[in-house]
């Protein structure tokens, strides 16, 4: 972290710190206490703040700028750093107090989003316990060692590529582009092609592993000559005109470059079999306002953990976990809702009939 000067940018430190969102704080406060929160740093109005409480601020402050890298050592940050962030976190502490003498955690809808904000610290603490027991240097360093060993023999080419709607559109840039100075392929790209990625850089593709092709470019290009353009393709992207510029043996990456991606998809990897296996024979229902709340799957013979998901980004799996009282209030909701529908029916009823009698 960047050392502050003492005015100037200690206040902008203070008005970047007040913008983090004071419920994720106290949700985090379920998982602390007095023995597990370290040693104490500060002390506000009498009251302790600890270790852990200033390092927990931290991390939601450098998420909340996207900013990478480690968590900074408490005792290395400036002294007017800590200050404000000990007041911040006496603040939630004393909005927490509050909000807690006004009931609030009555409120079913406070009470769904303290879950969620618990359920996501659980989501993010399982995922760190993966990565800790499981994707370890030796797995990452093994993993790499299998992809560079899968590519011996095979070939990467150089192409590029444009792809229309139709044949005839296909085929009356491929006379366009066999007649010369007619149009270039990267004009003919930029201008026509529907893959808008590729078509900014004039079609090119850049290297691809031959295993990375569709199987129709990757059959033509083993009859085409350097720079030579194919004849219209077929794929269920549509119409392709391919460009063969170059081709060479594939080569892995050093391993500094790549040892992120592979952890990375090694953690996917692995949220991905704990999906399937918790996800394996679940039954859903989708409910209607006239029925009764009913969810039936073998998720309620294990109610610790009941679903898991994992999104496109390896961090985002989850593990929700789901208690008797929760469902309870779930049905006491829906009956709710049922009762309300049927009095503004019976009001809507009343109202007509003394609009008829009028008449």
């Amino acid at each position: 972290m960047r050392r502050y000067s003492r005015k100037k940018n200690s206040m902008k430190i203070f008005v970047t710190v007040t913008l983090i969102v004071a419920a994720a704080f106290a949700a985090s406060q379920y998982f602390l206490n007095n023995r597990t929160m370290g040693e104490v740093v500060a002390k506000v109005n009498g009251e302790k703040i600890y270790k852990a409480q200033m390092q927990q601020k931290l991390l939601g402050l450098l998420n909340s700028q996207n900013q990478e890298g480690g968590l900074p050592d408490i005792s290395s940050l400036p002294k007017e750093v800590v200050e404000i962030l000990a007041k911040e976190i006496y603040l939630d502490n004393e909005i927490a107090k509050l909000a807690k003498k006004e009931n609030l955690m009555k409120d079913h809808e406070i009470k769904a989003r303290v879950r969620e904000s618990k359920n996501k610290i659980l989501r993010q603490a399982y995922i760190d316990s993966i990565v800790k027991d499981e994707i370890t240097d030796l797995k990452i360093s093994d993993k790499y060692v299998e992809l560079t060993n899968e590519l011996a023999g095979k070939k990467e080419y150089l192409i590029s590529h444009l792809v229309v709607k139709t044949k005839a559109e296909a085929e009356k840039l491929s006379k366009d582009l066999a007649i010369k100075k007619s149009i270039r392929f990267p004009d003919a790209a930029k201008k026509y092609s529907l893959d808008q990625e590729s078509a900014a850089k004039g079609g090119e593709l850049g290297y691809i592993l031959e295993d990375n092709i569709i199987k129709e470019i990757s059959e033509s290009l083993l009859k085409l000559k350097q720079n030579e353009i194919s004849s219209p393709i077929e794929t269920k992207f549509g119409w392709h005109l391919v460009k063969f510029s170059a081709s060479r043996d594939a080569k892995s990456l050093p391993f500094e470059s790549v040892k992120d991606n592979i952890k990375e998809q090694l953690i996917e990897n692995r949220l991905s079999e704990i999906n399937s296996k918790i996800m394996k024979d679940v039954k859903v229902e989708i409910l209607t306002e006239d029925k009764k709340l009913e969810v039936k799957s073998e998720a309620e013979k294990a109610p610790a953990i009941t679903e898991a998901t994992v999104s496109a980004s390896p961090a985002e799996a989850a593990v929700t976990e789901v208690k008797a009282e929760e469902a309870v209030e779930i049905k006491q909701q829906t009956e709710e809702k049922s009762d309300i529908k049927s009095e503004e029916k019976s009001d809507e009823k009343s109202e007509q009939k003394k609009s008829n009698h009028k008449k």
